[in-house]
């Protein structure tokens, strides 16, 4: 019998994007609560077996109980046979966390939290699988959670491989190499480390990114869902999460096959162009309003040099922009006026000292960033 799976990670339910304005922060908030109902659905959709949330769920520990009890009701939704949840670092458990005691206390026996170090055989579910979880008991950590995992193995005279029974490990932290972990505070493995255990799959939680990066895959061990809804304008991928699917050969083999989804709504985008003249500034404008615009939340750094008319006219484009864009955040600051004789005739009078420096430096026309330069100091000393 094989085994499909949905694996997500890191939808950081009850984040707060505090440094976005009120008319976009809400809707940021509702679209990570969207995103896990469309997860769902899809893994319906797929008639997957599992579906497996590999750590941070939730964006904090306190979260309030209507909330919770959302995400139970979304989750309750699926129609496979279980959900696993794990905990990560940002919604770890140590135990004594009321956020999991309250999820605990009001998810069916189809939900399973995956908060201990154990085995969790699920041949209630008539699954021939084993899960082993190295979920978080802090936020902070220099080692990872693999060492019982370990224990466990070599404590079991046949390796702990039973025939036809499939191993199945979660984990949450950086991955060497994909998650750079310089100060060694989350939960840092190495795929090394992951191998080497007798498990015929991992699923990863933690870096925000997939892995790997291939949209389709065959018999490769580890996965990192990445988060499957942007959550800033560091994350320039558009949602992702893996359909998985697992299964045992005759000889014994274990045969794996994945695919990547993209699964968000909104997109962040840190674009930044350079324009010399109106035609620049409005094939830029056509590409960004070409692409679901509504989904688009933009950080656009402008440079160059542009003549008077367009300086001085840009702010209608940006307009333009801001009521088409989710969200827009400009960086003109290099974008500067291009200095002409009729500039310098306009600003400064004939038989000044910068109207000569700046006259003799626009006729020799072989230096326009020697102008520019005097043209800027010549402007700031003034002010």
């Amino acid at each position: 019998m094989g085994l499909k799976i949905l694996h997500t990670a890191d939808l950081h339910l009850g984040m707060k994007f505090s440094n976005y304005p009120a008319y976009i922060r809400e809707d940021l908030i509702e679209a990570r609560f969207n995103t896990l109902e469309n997860l769902v659905s899809t893994a319906n959709q797929e008639e997957c077996n599992l579906f497996v949330i590999a750590g941070d769920l939730f964006d904090k520990l306190n979260i309030p109980l209507r909330d919770i009890k959302r995400v139970i009701g979304i989750l309750n939704n699926f129609a496979g046979d279980c959900v696993l949840v794990m905990p990560g670092n940002h919604d770890y458990d140590n135990g004594m966390v009321e956020l999991w005691q309250c999820f605990q206390d009001n998810i069916s026996d189809r939900l399973i939290l995956l908060n201990k170090a154990k085995p969790y055989k699920l041949t209630h579910f008539d699954l021939d699988l084993t899960v082993y979880p190295a979920y978080c008991d802090r936020k902070h950590s220099a080692a990872n959670k693999l060492d019982w995992i370990k224990d466990y193995y070599q404590g079991l005279d046949d390796g702990g491989k039973c025939p036809g029974t499939y191993q199945l490990g979660i984990a949450h932290g950086a991955l060497n190499g994909l998650s750079p972990d310089m100060s060694d505070r989350y939960f840092n493995m190495s795929e090394e480390e992951l191998l080497e255990l007798p498990v015929d799959l991992w699923l990863l939680g933690h870096t925000h990114i997939p892995y790997p990066a291939n949209r389709e895959l065959n018999n490769r061990r580890i996965f990192n869902a990445g988060t499957a809804e942007p959550d800033g304008l560091d994350c320039s991928h558009n949602g992702t999460a893996w359909l998985i699917e697992i299964s045992r050969e005759q000889e014994g083999s274990t045969e794996v096959s994945a695919t990547l989804l993209e699964t968000g709504f909104y997109r962040f985008k840190d674009l930044s162009y350079t324009i010399e003249v109106r035609a620049d500034l409005l094939r830029i404008k056509e590409e960004l309003l070409s692409d679901n615009p509504e989904q688009s939340l933009l950080r656009l750094k402008l440079s160059g040099r542009v003549d008077e008319d367009l300086y001085n006219n840009k702010e209608a484009v940006y307009q333009e922009l801001r009521d088409r864009l989710a969200y827009l955040e400009i960086d003109d600051s290099s974008l500067k006026l291009r200095i002409t004789e009729e500039v310098i005739d306009r600003e400064f009078s004939r038989s000044s000292f910068p109207y000569l420096v700046l006259k003799e430096l626009a006729a020799s026309k072989e230096d326009e960033d020697a102008l520019q330069l005097a043209y800027e100091l010549i402007k700031e000393v003034r002010e």
